[in-house]
């Protein structure tokens, strides 16, 4: 067994590389350790290990002529992207897809003691009279307007799921469920370095949230001075805890920003909740401006199983096409189909009432949770359809990662589907921030690692930018970031006496959806 090394706390505290400290949470020594000293094989930097590095350049006259080789033979592949070349075994390395090393193989190495400083909890700090930036407090520079107060620095809380309590020091392997959260983070560290050469200083604790809202409400007890010394809180993972968090932020004053629930009803009446993820709703609306654009609404169809829960959205999109339309006496309702479940299967499904011949039927299915039922679907849709048809169909973020569809059916009945995140692999800056992040921890990086790096790198001009309460200017700032973009819009309730003008904020959330078609055996946005 590879033992971890000594965490003993220091008294004179750790300077962070971003401006201040970067402290974390007591819990969370073990797995962000593996981040921070590079040992963790996930997040090791490649070329770390000197002694390897000269054992290979030993090899290198050697694998020069094979490399010349295995590069013709890769491009010869038939199959772009099945093979891989790997410049450490001079060999081509099959893959499916993306080369992602499985999470529940990784071990640590052994690091000396004094090689880097030990990571310190907050409450350690705290203990010792210290404050988040190592012994010296953010001085107020000035106020604003909402409240707002400017800093010479500002401290982060970044509260993720690394699940450090199920880490097993037997094994030395990491949770395999803390993938999220270390691809995350290691996303927002690269953003942090980038906001430090702007001139941007964030003193950045990290904590780990854990997946059970019941340790998340003791980390909140716990590291409660840290985190009312915080300026801006981001994170967790799952909605029970987001809504801990958010309440905490609303009792407290403090702005809080969820990277990843996309749940409606968080928290209500709250300025200080900050949602990136766009609603149900919101998606369901985005698909209705997109339709309605092309379309005639009598030419659409919403369909849905017998399940209360589905035809309730269908309501989110007759509302959006009401606006569409106007108050209008011949305003048009968009058709409903509820089908039956009668078998599993699903053999009852009949669309050829719908198909007009010489005209366009654009079906809109709000269903995501039993593929089966999507596949039935489209399958007696290419049954059915006739030679002067032309169909459309428009489906959930969730169709993406269905594996039992053929993808003949999405390209042959130009599926459509919503989704909060487009990577361009081709594009150039989505190219850099890869080599970036293998260069750097040695694996390609998840779309956790954009959505980290886009976050952090965002909020942390935004805060400098306007300050504390910078949720207020959202609106005005609106950005293309490298996962999506960003464009926040309050959400109000309007009430019977104050209107929507003076109804109070429920939160600020990214309105931005993604309309993506499958085109060309691929899904890629339809503008």
């Amino acid at each position: 067994m590879i033992s971890a090394p000594s965490l003993r706390p220091r008294s004179n505290g750790s300077k962070s590389m971003f401006g201040g400290s970067h402290t974390c949470s007591k819990w969370l020594l073990l797995s962000v350790l593996a981040l921070l000293l590079s040992s963790c094989a996930l997040f090791r930097p490649a070329g770390a290990d000197e002694k390897k590095e000269e054992a290979r350049k030993e090899e290198k006259k050697r694998k020069e002529d094979d490399k010349v080789a295995k590069e013709e033979e890769l491009l010869l592949d038939p199959v772009p992207g099945k093979k891989v070349y790997d410049p450490e075994t001079g060999t081509l390395v099959i893959v499916d897809q993306t080369p992602v090393e499985s999470m529940d193989t990784i071990r640590w190495a052994e690091v000396p003691y004094d090689s880097v400083p030990p990571i310190r909890s907050a409450r350690t700090l705290m203990e010792e009279g210290e404050a988040l930036t190592g012994g010296t407090r953010p001085e107020r520079i000035r106020r604003g307007e909402f409240g707002t107060e400017f800093y010479t620095a500002y401290n982060v809380a970044l509260i993720l799921p690394f699940l450090s309590d199920n880490f097993d020091p037997k094994t030395a392997i990491l949770p395999e469920n803390s993938s999220w959260a270390l691809h995350f983070y290691g996303g927002a560290r690269m953003a942090m370095e980038n906001l430090e050469d702007d001139g941007i200083k964030l003193n950045v604790t990290v904590m780990d949230s854990n997946a059970e809202p019941r340790k998340l409400g003791r980390l909140l007890s716990s590291n409660r001075t840290a985190l009312l010394n915080a300026h801006l809180l981001i994170g967790p993972y799952r909605r029970e805890n987001v809504e801990l968090m958010a309440e905490f932020a609303r009792r407290n004053g403090k702005t809080f920003v969820s990277p990843h629930s996309a749940a409606a009803g968080v928290s209500n009446n709250n300025p200080d909740y900050v949602q990136v993820s766009p609603t149900l709703e919101s998606h369901c609306r985005a698909i209705t401006q997109h339709v309605r654009k092309r379309f005639r609404p009598e030419q659409v169809i919403l369909v849905a199983r017998d399940k209360d829960a589905e035809k309730a959205r269908f309501a989110y999109f007759q509302q959006e096409n009401f606006l569409i339309e106007g108050v209008r006496n011949d305003s048009v309702m968009l058709r409903e189909y509820v089908v039956e479940e009668r078998s599993a299967d699903f053999q009852n499904i009949n669309l050829q009432p719908f198909l007009r011949p010489g005209d366009t039927a654009v079906f809109i299915l709000p269903s995501w949770s039993n593929e089966t039922f999507i596949y039935s679907f489209l399958s007696r849709l290419k049954l059915a359809r006739q030679m002067d048809n032309y169909v459309e169909v428009y489906g959930m973020p969730q169709w993406i990662r269905y594996e039992r569809i053929d993808f003949d059916l999405y390209e042959d009945l130009n599926v459509h589907v919503s989704s909060d995140t487009y990577i361009d692999p081709y594009a150039q800056d989505i190219q850099f921030f890869r080599r970036r992040f293998f260069d750097r921890y040695g694996v390609p990086p998840n779309d956790e690692a954009f959505l980290g790096y886009d976050v952090m790198l965002y909020f942390g001009r935004m805060i400098h930018k306007y300050g504390t309460k910078f949720q207020y200017y959202l609106e005005k700032d609106p950005q293309q970031m490298l996962h999506t973009r960003f464009d926040f819009e309050r959400v109000v309730q309007p009430g019977r006496t104050t209107g929507r003008e003076n109804a109070p904020i429920e939160r600020f959330e990214n309105k931005y959806v993604n309309i993506l078609t499958f085109k060309d055996y691929q899904f890629q946005p339809d503008y």
